[in-house]
């Protein structure tokens, strides 16, 4: 059986058996009792289903695979580290303020 439907129902026995004993053992509304039933097979399957918890996902990060890589991928990858490393080896002066930045344009313009 698979493991996510083992959880599934298993989460969802717990619940029925929580509402059931609420219902029967105690004089709460239907609703009450559902909601606390809820609470219950919360707090329940995540102490009792951590090994079934960790099937599902490691079936589910073994479906999805490894990214797919392409000529283009590559390409942009190795452009922007080359870019990165450039503007590192390069420091930039950059204006702090408008009127730095106005002023600056205003040297360029007159240049």
């Amino acid at each position: 059986m698979k493991a996510w439907l083992l959880y599934t129902l298993a989460r969802l026995g717990i619940f029925a058996a929580a509402l059931l004993l609420l219902r029967l053992l105690t004089p709460m509304p239907w609703y009450w009792a559902t909601i606390i039933a809820a609470l219950v097979g919360l707090l329940v399957s995540y102490i009792a289903l951590a090994g079934l918890r960790t099937k599902v996902a490691l079936s589910l990060a073994n479906r999805r695979g490894g990214p797919e890589r392409d000529a283009d991928t590559d390409f942009e990858d190795d452009f922007v580290d080359a870019a990165d490393t450039d503007a590192a080896d390069t420091p930039t002066v950059r204006p702090v303020s408008d009127a730095d930045r106005h002023a600056a344009r205003r040297d360029t313009d007159a240049e």
